[in-house]
């Protein structure tokens, strides 16, 4: 997840959530500059924004506007590149050993004041003069250390699609260190100190609702939301069903089938492997209001109504993170099967990346072509496979894998849960959902990849020492068909309708169910302190709506990923095309909510 893959070159407009138009609104660098040369104050502003936020072009807009602005960048206040390296060496470890292409960091847990050098910062405070409209610009020049000083704050938001690119374009610098060495080295810096120093202050500043004007640099436009817009668009997103904007992501075993049903361009990729479509690091809301289209960041959306989202006691729990994580895994009419791999366990993730748990999972087949299987669990001794991997890794010498790893035939609407130490991978051949539990970021450690190079041409690296770690050796075929590979359980029935359990285990805080409905049937549900996922796995289309206000509603298509808000507690699920649908329906269990 996250910058470890580059994001494919497309934004699919079919996932839009249309709410009222909203005033105070403004869509290009004139029309912006142009209201905040009339509405800035004089004395202290702060233009603070995310990693790859275009401070430049938009400040050469304002100051040809409002010449006698005087603008300021942050950086001058920070502490030298050689303190910054030295603060930031334990959250970037350099052991070859276990990572070896250095992609895993450690979750940068401090604040922007550890990158100031302090006698600098109040030098510039007590330089302050009255009459003047200082723009004190830059990534930390909102923070706490700055704000108790300042008439107004501006946040230049940005996507995480989008910050993703512009690294990747060679767009971006990370804070104060802007010589990293190579694009390796800045992807990784950006994704767990600069990503995570921005994510903790924008919710600070959303939650505090101290932004007076809210920018969003999109790759689809530039535009700028008054404090009182902002709100606006954000309370309307609060009691209505909502779709994110997937992001598109080519890899090697990539497939057919998302790339031509979703109409992704021959031009831009040869096949997708990944389609992120609800996950809270990497998604955004595009929402139509009027004129105006808005690409919000579904982190800051988060922050800004995530208990309405979530439920107060879920948004609490997961401070304020989406719980559950979907993706697609597409390798239909792919050359190859997923690597296998294991997730590591709370224990190692929070050892060696400070991050909240481990990383659990979860595969429902979808669709499948010929000879579709998921492998899942040993048949033979793993550490004599672990062994034969390492062995691959130092020769290239081929591992007979299928004699060691269980294979289950993929049989469409099969739920397997993967719990953090299980091997597994998608065999070719099949659309797969994936869920996961939260983590900030993802870890993945490649058991054996078939010896094959990355799109890039470059050899994929393996990570047998990790694996070793968090494999957890005695999950065989037996244990996996009985414990998280079950079959069905009808739960209930009405008319036209029936509900099954498919997916349930202890270690897993997530529950999912298939929901089988006739054509024209209603299926009514609630939530109750808590949010519910649903996605039209079968079908063609069906309406999800709010039992007691039905104009709050999303028309959903095949393969859509619904959020159905806490807020909106009865609902009911139509299906409105010519054929029978299914739904797969996620949710946190009950008993998982911390009193």
């Amino acid at each position: 997840m996250g910058f470890s893959y580059k994001p494919i070159r497309f934004d699919d407009f079919n996932a839009l959530n249309t709410v009222n138009s909203v005033p105070e609104i403004a869509a290009t660098y004139d029309e912006v500059a142009n209201i905040l040369a009339k509405k800035l104050p004089e004395g202290l502003v702060l233009l603070d924004g995310f990693p790859t936020a275009n401070f430049s072009v938009f400040l050469q807009n304002l100051c040809e506007v409002s010449p006698n602005i005087i603008t300021i960048d942050v950086s001058r206040f920070y502490r030298s590149s050689a303190e910054i390296n030295e603060l930031l060496k334990p959250y970037l470890p350099q052991d070859r050993e276990i990572d070896p292409e250095l992609i895993f960091g450690k979750l940068f847990d401090q604040d922007f004041q550890a990158f100031f050098d302090n006698e600098k910062v109040g030098s510039f405070l007590n330089s302050l003069v009255d009459g003047k409209t200082i723009i004190l610009h830059g990534h930390g020049s909102a923070c706490e250390i700055f704000r108790p000083f300042s008439k107004a704050v501006l946040y230049i938001d940005v996507t995480p699609k989008d910050t993703a690119l512009r690294v990747y374009d060679g767009l971006y610098r990370c804070i104060g260190n802007p010589s990293e060495p190579d694009l390796d080295c800045i992807i990784r810096r950006t994704y767990f100190i600069d990503v995570e120093l921005a994510v903790k202050l924008r919710k600070e500043l959303v939650r505090n609702n101290q932004v007076d004007f809210y920018l969003l640099d999109s790759e689809l436009s530039f535009s700028m939301l008054s404090k009182k817009a902002y709100h606006e668009v954000v309370d309307q997103l609060k009691n209505r069903p909502l779709r994110a904007k997937p992001v598109y992501v080519e890899g090697v075993w990539g497939g057919q089938f998302i790339k031509r049903y979703r109409q992704v361009p021959e031009n831009l990729v040869d096949k997708v492997a990944w389609s992120f479509e609800l996950i809270h690091t990497e998604a955004s809301l595009l929402v139509n209001s009027g004129e105006y289209f808005l690409d919000l960041p579904f982190l800051t959306v988060m922050d800004a109504i995530g208990e309405s989202l979530v439920g107060e006691k879920l948004y609490k729990q997961f401070d304020g993170n989406f719980p559950v994580r979907f993706n697609y895994d597409d390798t239909w009419h792919s050359n190859g099967n997923m690597s296998t791999q294991v997730h590591p366990n709370d224990e190692m993730a929070q050892k060696y990346y400070g991050d909240v748990a481990g990383q659990n999972e979860a595969y429902y087949v979808v669709l499948t072509g010929h000879g579709a299987k998921t492998l899942c669990g040993f048949k033979k001794d793993g550490r004599e496979f672990l062994a034969l991997c390492r062995q691959s890794e130092k020769d290239g010498s081929i591992v007979p894998y299928e004699e060691y790893i269980h294979a289950i035939p993929s049989d469409v609407g099969r739920q397997i849960f993967l719990p953090t130490g299980t091997i597994h991978a998608s065999g070719r051949n099949q659309l797969v959902l994936e869920l996961g539990t939260l983590t900030i970021s993802a870890y993945t450690y490649k058991i054996y990849d078939y010896t094959r190079l990355d799109i890039t041409g470059k050899q994929r690296p393996l990570h047998t020492n990790l694996a070793e770690q968090a494999l957890v050796f005695d999950r065989d075929a037996e244990w996996v068909m009985k414990h998280i590979a079950f079959p069905p359980k009808l739960l209930m029935e009405g008319e036209g309708w029936r509900e099954f359990l498919i997916g349930q285990y202890d270690q897993i805080y997530f529950e999912t169910h298939r929901v089988e409905m006739g054509t024209g049937s209603r299926y009514p549900a609630e939530n109750k302190d808590g949010f519910t996922v649903i996605t039209i796995v079968d079908g063609e289309t069906a309406r999800i709506q709010s039992i007691d206000d039905p104009g709050h509603y999303y028309d959903a298509s095949y393969l859509d990923v619904i959020l159905v808000p806490a807020s909106m507690r009865r609902y009911e699920v139509i299906a409105t095309g010519k054929q029978p649908v299914v739904l797969h329906k996620t949710f946190v269990r009950e008993d998982r909510y911390e009193s």
